[in-house]
């Protein structure tokens, strides 16, 4: 069989096996305009059609050839008549370029795909992508969860994503988009060796001769994913019993914050720290459990954008910090039909909205809500609870008892959503 029926064949399967059987659901396609995206758009828009369909093209300013793969992915959606929306991403020059601006793309993406209601992100990471990603981290000393590497179907924020290539070689995608006659960008930092993935894919070659083959490889991604499951799992049903979500605080009891326990607890207050925060990284064990033995003895401490606060009872709140929210300007939304907005990651908000409207961290703005205590949330916990203003105006504070119209919900709660447990 040619290798075009092979890669379609395996993506047929793949997606049959990855599928949650939600067929009315639209699925959103995370393309670039690279090769391995394309050939995602095009299998998709062939075995599914267009009508379940949507793409999304971030644009993160940072090479000037990227406005050809946009234009690309943008002409080749419409020619399969499939909505295409172009989000731009600008980095504030802050931190590590790349883990910035893979924060920022999923950033990009999640709020798209909530504001838009859909369910699913689908991606283009292909078998080469796995392997790569497996010996950057090897080469970190990653433990079990950096060396479980990409899950062919997870969840993050609420969201699955999902990769229907992650079992197709790079090679043989390229030789199906000559064979159907498909064009695709190539990105020049693909072979630039001052990026570990490049280096890592020129040792490719070179391992084998070792025996380290593709496949001994991926059978050790296939063992660290079965373990990142059950560590997971375990994790996810500790946080139930010991840690409760009230409205965007987690409320921690003595078991939880009892590092001493092994993984579990580690794990959970691990992930806590990441949905409160609205990162996708964890702290440094060191400085976690420092801040979490501080908060055990009362006394307040911050870590990453998180305050943690000892309650009378003894129990640790976990709030998110005002300061380190970030406001969101609503611009024009090309027409884009949304009920509401997405807020530091975690909150939604549906009102009536209007071009120019900023969301923000409510802070001492909460003086203008003389309501505030009825909401029995702590004023710490209202000053980083969303509010909405036009014109210099505050419109409206949902939590803090100013509604005006609004509402505000967490989009995604923790003990369902954080783990990235599939049901």
């Amino acid at each position: 069989m040619p290798v075009a029926g092979d890669v379609a064949a395996q993506f047929l399967g793949d997606v049959a096996r990855l599928s949650d059987g939600r067929s009315d659901a639209p699925i959103g396609l995370a393309v670039s305009g690279g090769g391995d995206s394309i050939a995602m758009l095009h299998l998709a828009a062939r075995h599914l059609g267009a009508t379940p369909l949507r793409v999304i093209t971030v644009d993160h300013g940072l090479r000037e050839s990227a406005a050809r793969e946009i234009d690309l992915a943008a002409k080749q959606a419409a020619a399969l008549a499939i909505p295409h929306r172009v989000v731009k991403w600008q980095w504030d020059g802050k931190g590590n370029l790349q883990a910035a601006a893979r924060a920022g793309r999923w950033a990009a993406i999640r709020d798209w795909a909530m504001q838009s209601g859909i369910p699913s992100i689908w991606m283009g990471h292909t078998e080469d992508d796995q392997v790569e990603t497996l010996l950057m981290r090897l080469a970190r000393g990653s433990g079990v969860d950096g060396l479980a590497s990409m899950a062919e179907r997870t969840r993050r924020d609420g969201i699955a994503i999902i990769r229907p290539l992650l079992s197709v070689s790079r090679n043989d995608l390229r030789a199906w988009l000559r064979a159907e006659q498909i064009d695709w960008c190539d990105d020049p930092s693909n072979d630039d060796p001052r990026f570990d993935r490049v280096r890592a894919r020129q040792m490719v070659p070179q391992l084998e001769t070792l025996g380290l083959t593709r496949k001994r490889l991926l059978q050790t991604v296939a063992h660290m994913q079965a373990a990142q499951t059950s560590l997971q799992h375990a994790a996810q049903e500790f946080a139930k019993a010991h840690v409760r979500q009230d409205a965007g605080d987690l409320i921690f009891d003595a078991a939880a914050l009892d590092l001493e326990g092994g993984d579990t607890p580690r794990r959970a207050i691990a992930t806590a720290f990441g949905w409160v925060g609205n990162s996708g990284y964890r702290p440094r064990f060191e400085q976690l459990c420092n801040v979490v033995e501080r908060a055990a003895q009362g006394v307040t401490s911050t870590l990453g954008g998180c305050i943690l606060t000892q309650g009378a009872d003894g129990k640790v709140r976990m709030t998110r910090e005002a300061a380190a929210t970030q406001p969101f300007r609503r611009e024009e939304r090309a027409g884009l039909d949304v009920p509401g907005v997405i807020w530091d990651g975690r909150w939604f908000l549906e009102g009536p909205l209007q071009d120019g409207q900023v969301f923000c961290a409510l802070g001492e703005a909460i003086r203008d809500c003389p309501q505030w205590r009825d909401s029995d949330m702590p004023r710490m916990s209202l000053l980083a609870s969303p509010s909405v203003w036009s014109d210099g105006q505050l419109i409206a504070a949902p939590l803090a008892g100013l509604s005006n119209g609004w509402a505000a919900r967490i989009a995604a709660d923790f003990h369902s959503s954080a783990f990235a447990i599939e049901d």
